[in-house]
Parts: structure tokens; sequence; C-alpha cells
């Protein structure tokens, strides 16, 4: 309930931010307002959430059984998950943050109204998590929104100061040999071993002039964190996962676009097959020519 409350307030908040923007461009799409679209679209994705969210971790809690609140930290990077599960708290706030003011701006809210908007949304939607699983089994994590934060703030960071955009932050997954699949709580979310967080430099545009031109625009190197044996049911050792390779810069590689823009950005935000290398731990690198997990 604490989180329907919440996440009202802040779906309310928006959509008086948003109604009172004055519009600077073409204010239609397929014959509705921008702002209108919007509102109904961020509206409708916090209900979508809250739901999905529900079926998946909290409704056997909340229907079956009282949990008082209570808080745990399940520590950082020598967890169950080995820090995976960090990874994705940065990775979720970092990537709402972005749609969210990517959709803004389409809205042609004005800049402070889409920065507040899009610093709020995921500020309420990470904050809501935690409530919510404070009363479940899995209890309130301020590790969890540690990383949220962080996450946030790099978003926020990259729009202050766009150097940063030749630092991006992208997710890959591919099923782990389990894949968690018998994971009571959806087994891609979970399914660690699966997943890779990546940072992808633009090359192209960070290695000085005389250099740069050699560098295909196309093409980013990117650093990768992961973890082995971590997802639900695995039982071999856990060992931290760490990956580099190529990526592709799908912004240069896409074409640009109004509304297209949205989702050709947040494209970018997934690392898509390309060679690399990872090893583990304790084990030999391993090359691939498409590298995923």
């Amino acid at each position: 309930m604490k989180k329907i409350i919440l996440l009202f307030s802040t779906v309310m908040c928006l959509v008086s931010a948003l109604s009172s923007q004055e519009i600077q461009r073409d204010s239609m799409f397929i014959g509705l307002p921008r702002k209108d679209v919007a509102t109904v679209i961020t509206v409708a994705w916090s209900a979508a959430a809250l739901a999905v969210e529900f079926e998946w971790w909290w409704k056997e809690d909340y229907l079956y059984k009282t949990h008082a609140f209570r808080m745990q930290s399940d520590g950082y990077f020598n967890n169950y998950s080995y820090g995976v599960d960090k990874l994705g708290h940065f990775y979720s706030s970092y990537i709402i943050y972005h749609v969210t003011y990517d959709f803004m701006k389409w809205a042609n809210i004005d800049e402070d109204a889409a920065l507040w908007t899009a610093i709020a949304l995921p500020a309420a939607h990470a904050i809501g998590i935690e409530v919510g699983d404070g009363f479940s089994k899995w209890a309130f994590n301020m590790s969890d929104l540690y990383f949220n934060t962080a996450g946030l703030a790099y978003g926020v960071l990259q729009t202050k100061y766009p150097y940063l955009n030749n630092f991006n932050v992208k997710w890959s997954y591919f099923p782990s040999p389990s894949g968690g699949k018998n994971d009571p709580d959806w087994g891609p979310a979970s399914d660690y071993s699966g997943h890779i967080y990546w940072v992808s430099m633009d090359m192209h545009n960070i290695l000085p002039e005389p250099v740069s031109r050699y560098w295909p625009k196309e093409l980013n190197l990117a650093v990768g964190l992961g973890a082995k044996n971590v997802s639900f049911g695995d039982t071999g050792i856990k060992q931290h996962k760490y990956a580099i390779g190529l990526d592709w810069n799908t912004t240069a590689i896409l074409p640009d676009g109004d509304t297209w823009q949205i989702f050709k950005n947040l494209i970018n935000k997934l690392k898509f097959p390309a060679p690399g290398v990872k090893f583990y731990s304790s084990d030999k690198p391993e090359g691939h020519i498409f590298l995923l997990n």
C-alpha cells in the first residue's frame, strides 16, 4: 500500500508538471497533444511496473503472509550474486532516467521540468521497491538504494556534462546453463549468471584527433563485469566474471529521427553480440566471436 501511495503521488506531480509547460515545437503526435501522450504513457508505465513487480516478488507475501517492516544488508560484491544484483539496481535507475528524460524532451517539456521528472520517476520507483521489499520476505536493503542513486546520478551527470556520453552503461543477457528455470521469482530477472554490465567507451570521440580518424565511429570498446554460478539453483563455485570486447555504437549506425530518437537512445543502452574475451577469478581467458554473457 505504501508503494501505491508513493507512486500515485509521484504520478500526480508528473501530470501537474507536464500540464504546466509551454509548447516549443510541433505539439501533436498522430493527432494527439504530445504532453497528453507523455502523461498517459507515464501513468500507464508506472501502473504496469507496480503490477508486474507485485506479481513477481510480493504477491505471495502480501496475500498469504504477514511481515513486519524490516531492514537488512546483504553486502556488496561478495553477496549471493557477487554484486550482479547491485549492478542491476544501478542500471535500472540509469536507464529509466534516460528514457524518461528523452520522452519528456520529445513532449516539449522545458529543460528543468524534464530533468526533475526524469529524476523523480526512477527515484520513486527505487524507493517504492525497497519499501515493498521491507514488508515482504526480501527486506528493505539500503545498499540497493545506494546503487540506484549512483545510477541515477550518473545519468544526470551525462545530461549536464555531455562528454560523459562517451562512457555509456550497457547491459547484455543470454540465459545461463540453468537459466533460473526453477526460480519462483521470474528466472531471467534473477538469472544473474547470464548478465554482464558494461561501460562502453566511444573511442572515436575519446582518442586524440590524429588517431581517432583511424578508429571507426561505429565501434566502441567495452569492459564488463558479471559473475558465474550465481543464478537460482546453481551449485558450482561462485566467481567474478570480467570481460573486454568490441561494442556496436548504434547511435552512429542507426538513422536519426524525432520519435525514433527515444528508441535509438534506448537501443544504445543495450550491449549486442560482438567479439570479446571473458575470464573468471581463477580461470583462463575465453575468446568469443559473439560475447553476451
